[in-house]
């Protein structure tokens, strides 16, 4: 199982922003300066006013995932799961929605016939590797030159010939004059003409999965009314058109809701609503709309609190609230440091606090039912990074079914995460993080009191997790304060916790000042506490 693999989390496919994908081949990059830099001046230092795009360097040996046989009717078709996890990643990343071919060759090259029949051929080749799939086939011809086909009757019947070879649009072939001064400025007006290309590609494919919903109906087919609406705004999104595929998601979150949910597919489900409200969110964010993205995920939250699941596994319901505070944070903070402006009642620190807390709740819940659990006799949990469906149990894959599982293995199933649970998961490492984050976002929009309970909360977490040197440091810090607003009381809850931390680390001139306080007048506490420090300082001393 990868390391970094979080069951509760949200997979790096679901997080990366959809751009439409375009292969470039032809570019010899290790042995043409010319090809390095026209590559370059695509992939390298894009700002944020270009064209948002996903440039990939094809080799010749490229190869399309293959093709699944279509689909003529799904009249005893069932599904397995709701949302394939290898379905973003494909278009992301493996499907191009555009190849571009790139090619020497200027209009009066002394080769041109035979050049003109190679292209040909290499252009027959690469439609013959993308087979079926729809996707679009363009061709640049990098020039020394800067004529184009309009500027002479001889390039121009060139190009036409030139199409007609390859059997390619006019509109589909480019020239790209190869010029140190200019080449940025050719690089970005090609590819503004290669993005609209490109997004035909992608408005094909929403053609074909509206094709699909006709065959559909609600009694067998309800996992697939969420999956295609989810299609429908990934694609969306690659052709740059947001508010569509807001309307995409919110209707797929809608579908998911009208699933019926057990202890069975439970996780499942909040699995795949965690993925299309985070994107829902996002989007909201991206479009200047921030009340939108803070009611969805209330609303999200609201909706799905109560559902504990199976008590036994507890611990993975605080566990996935509090990655979802975790999750809308960080999207909440991005949209800040993009520009959006936040104040002191509404700022992404809220939602990193609440995620510690649930992080918390989780290791105490984990604590209570996973006591007694003993380490598992088989390995149900291999391949729970790479199941078929998101969210659902490596145990039982490809199974959304109502029906209550095999009840030996399903339990075997859940002591297993118990085990994992643990063993394997450092609570601390995800407690703490979620609890700097936090302080720093109310250290930020100057919020000192939560601030200094936050780093309390910390310090106790540093404690727990036998590191008191940076609990003792924390401590010092939210005490000094203490002391100069005459705090007695805080200062007073607080100094058993720093005479702890003190103890642990040795440190005795800390100890020896922080119990002279402690018994001295100004902190309120019981005359047995006062009495214990001060036979532990009597004893330290002789």
């Amino acid at each position: 199982m990868a390391e970094e693999f979080d069951p509760y989390g949200l997979p790096p496919e679901v997080t990366s922003h959809p751009n439409a994908l375009i292969g470039l081949m032809g570019l010899d990059i290790q042995n043409k300066a010319t090809h390095k830099a026209v590559w370059e001046a695509f992939a390298m230092n894009r700002r944020a006013d270009r064209t948002p795009l996903h440039f990939r360097l094809l080799t010749i040996d490229f190869q399309m995932p293959p093709m699944k046989q279509k689909r003529q009717s799904y009249e005893w078709y069932i599904p397995k799961g709701i949302l394939k996890t290898n379905w973003i990643s494909k278009y992301l990343y493996k499907i191009p929605s555009l190849v571009v071919l790139f090619y020497d060759l200027d209009w009066n090259d002394a080769n041109w016939t035979e050049k003109k029949n190679e292209l040909a051929t290499k252009v027959q080749t690469l439609k013959n590797v993308l087979g079926s799939r729809n996707c679009r086939v363009a061709l640049v011809l990098i020039q020394s030159g800067i004529s184009v086909p309009g500027e002479d009757t001889g390039a121009a019947e060139k190009a036409a010939t030139l199409c007609t070879s390859c059997d390619l649009p006019a509109k589909h072939l480019f020239v790209l004059p190869h010029s140190d001064a200019h080449l940025l400025g050719y690089t970005v007006r090609l590819e503004n003409a290669l993005s609209e290309i490109a997004w035909t590609y992608y408005q094909s494919e929403i053609k074909g999965v509206r094709s699909h919903r006709d065959f559909l109906n609600k009694t067998n087919h309800t996992l697939l009314f969420v999956r295609h609406q989810f299609k429908l705004g990934i694609l969306n999104e690659l052709r740059n058109d947001p508010q569509t595929a807001i309307k995409h998601y919110a209707q797929s979150y809608h579908h998911l809701l009208e699933l019926r949910s057990t202890d069975t597919n439970l996780n499942e489900i909040r699995i795949v609503a965690a993925i299309i409200s985070y994107k829902i969110c996002r989007l909201d964010f991206a479009l200047n709309l921030p009340r939108d993205a803070i009611a969805q995920f209330r609303r999200h939250i609201d909706l799905f609190r109560q559902r504990t699941g199976p008590k036994e596994l507890i611990f993975e319901h605080y566990a996935w609230l509090s990655k979802q505070y975790h999750i809308f944070g960080d999207v909440f903070e991005e949209a800040v440091r993009l520009g959006l402006p936040a104040v002191q009642t509404q700022h992404p620190g809220f939602y990193y606090q609440q995620a510690a807390h649930y992080a918390v709740l989780r290791r105490k819940t984990a604590v209570q039912v996973c006591k007694d659990v003993v380490a598992p006799v088989s390995d149900l949990l291999e391949g729970w990074d790479s199941l078929e469906f998101y969210g659902q149990r490596p145990w039982r894959p490809g199974k959304h079914s109502l029906e209550p599982p095999e009840q030996e293995r399903e339990m075997e199933g859940i002591r297993e995460i118990q085990y994992h649970e643990m063993k394997e998961v450092n609570h601390s490492n995800i407690i703490i993080p979620l609890f700097s984050s936090a302080i720093s976002q109310f250290k930020k929009y100057r919020c000192p009191c939560i601030k200094r309970h936050l780093m309390v909360q910390m310090a106790e977490e540093y404690y727990q997790a036998s590191d008191p040197s940076k609990a003792l440091t924390l401590l010092n810090h939210i005490m000094w304060d203490y002391r100069n607003e005459k705090w007695w009381s805080l200062l007073c809850s607080i100094s058993t916790l720093a005479l702890q931390c003190a103890y642990s680390t040795t440190s005795v001139t800390e100890y020896i000042g922080l119990a002279l306080e402690f018994m001295g007048p100004r902190l309120q506490a019981s005359e047995e506490c006062k009495r214990r420090v001060h036979d532990n300082l009597m004893r330290l001393l002789n």
